[in-house]
């Protein structure tokens, strides 16, 4: 089949992809642009006395364990354990060992009054999420975290993770909704029970938006028509680069999967709760334990100083850069602090402030808060792949402009894509004189 042949065969599917893939894509920066904003962005000060609390490996029943920390609540300091992120915290009395929800549920309210300055407020409802939705998406990677919905108009919602204090997400009811149009519409998120379905079907409409692409260049080489022919062909051709760019970023984001920069980092490393067998003494604002290379290590933290503990408590010789190399699994490397987003570290790996701990195979980031790797690119494949969707799908080369002026700009180049699509459609429709 011809060329020409192949772009009248295929435009209509492809029209429709692209207009549909086009007019859902509209949708992000608008979300951006009207989504609820944190009243406050610093997590706020807390503090727990480790006196009088009973070690956790005295607690009955509680054996392996991901990250367990002595948090402050209201109702009183209490443990909180991560056995595994697809299952609810533990919550148990930090002196007498028995379950405590209503600490963990004070706990996670107060975060959330916190980061949305509502200290009256009253709470509709507040749970706790284990796994993710198309209310709380992949991307806020945070799990497992609280839901507060607090009773306003529009239902605002605070996600926090009580495991750090952090603030992983805020919603309302116009995000909730555009967000799951979105996700409906764009990625096909209802069909991620059928996850082979899914692959298939966006990769077959991908395939065929770049095969019309290409097929039409081709004919530009011996393009003729007046009217409305000539404009789809003139335009065809400036768009082409457009019509290439987003489809085939977006194809390479579906099939790279869990080493792309939006995936979950890997997990915390689960240790034995049972050889905590000791408490720091103190007052911290943040004290947690997570596994270390032989055994659980605590980090006892007040304010922005932090020390490390052997699982009875006693000091070690351990500071912030050391255990960032133990966690990044280098034996030698320079370390830096990051407290902000950056090209290198972008906004979806969510978890600040972090530590860059320089290696062979590239930077990992860190985070000795929850004992994890905050992220990492495994190779020069994902690299090259995460540069592609940031500056062929989401427009970062154009950040110096900002963000606003960006989002109009990429806009007006979709807009400009839905009319190609509609413009074919249109023609398509009419039989060309001989």
């Amino acid at each position: 089949m011809r060329a020409r042949g192949l772009h009248r065969a295929i435009a209509r599917f492809a029209a429709v992809g692209a207009i549909v893939w086009g007019l859902s894509g509209l949708i992000h920066p608008v979300m951006m642009w009207t989504a609820p904003r944190p009243a406050v962005q610093a997590p706020p000060v807390l503090a727990a006395d480790s006196a009088g609390a009973v070690a956790p490996g005295a607690l009955a029943g509680l054996d392996a364990a991901r990250h367990v920390r002595l948090a402050p609540s209201e109702a009183g300091a209490y443990w909180s354990v991560m056995t595994e992120p697809a299952r609810p915290r533990l919550a148990l009395d930090a002196v007498t060992g028995a379950p405590a929800p209503e600490a963990a549920r004070a706990h996670a309210v107060a975060l959330a009054r916190h980061y949305a300055d509502l200290p009256d407020t009253d709470v509709a409802e507040a749970r706790e999420l284990t796994g993710f939705s198309l209310d709380y998406p992949e991307v806020n990677r945070l799990l497992p975290v609280w839901e507060v919905v607090f009773d306003t108009p529009r239902g605002l919602t605070v996600y926090v993770d009580t495991g750090s204090d952090r603030l992983a997400a805020v919603s309302d009811d116009r995000r909730r909704t555009l967000l799951r149009v979105f996700q409906t519409v764009h990625t096909l998120h209802f069909l991620k029970p059928v996850e082979p379905l899914r692959l298939a079907l966006i990769t077959a409409l991908t395939l065929l938006v770049i095969a019309v692409a290409l097929s039409g260049a081709w004919t530009l080489l011996k393009a003729r028509g007046r009217g409305m022919r000539r404009w789809h062909r003139r335009a065809g051709l400036v768009l082409l680069p457009l019509v290439l760019a987003f489809p085939v970023s977006g194809l390479g984001r579906l099939w790279a999967g869990s080493s792309l920069i939006d995936a979950p980092p890997p997990l915390a490393e689960s240790f034995g709760a049972a050889a905590l067998s000791g408490v720091p003494e103190g007052v911290f604002a943040h004290l947690a334990a997570t596994a270390g290379p032989d055994g659980p290590v605590w980090r006892a933290a007040s304010g922005r100083q932090a020390t490390y503990h052997a699982a009875e408590g006693a000091p070690l010789a351990l500071d912030e850069a050391g255990r960032a190399r133990q966690i990044a699994g280098v034996e030698a490397g320079e370390v830096e602090p990051v407290f902000g987003f950056t090209a290198e570290y972008g906004f979806t790996a969510k978890r600040l402030p972090v530590l860059r701990v320089a290696s062979d195979s590239g930077p990992v980031f860190a985070d000795p808060v929850d004992g994890l790797i905050a992220h990492a690119l495994p190779g020069d494949a994902a690299r090259a792949e995460a540069w592609t969707f940031s500056n062929l799908h989401k427009w970062s080369f154009a950040n110096p402009i900002g963000a606003r002026n960006r989002d109009m700009l990429m806009m007006l180049a979709v807009g400009g894509i839905i009319a190609l699509s509609l413009s074919g459609l249109w023609l398509s429709r009419r039989r060309r004189p001989r």
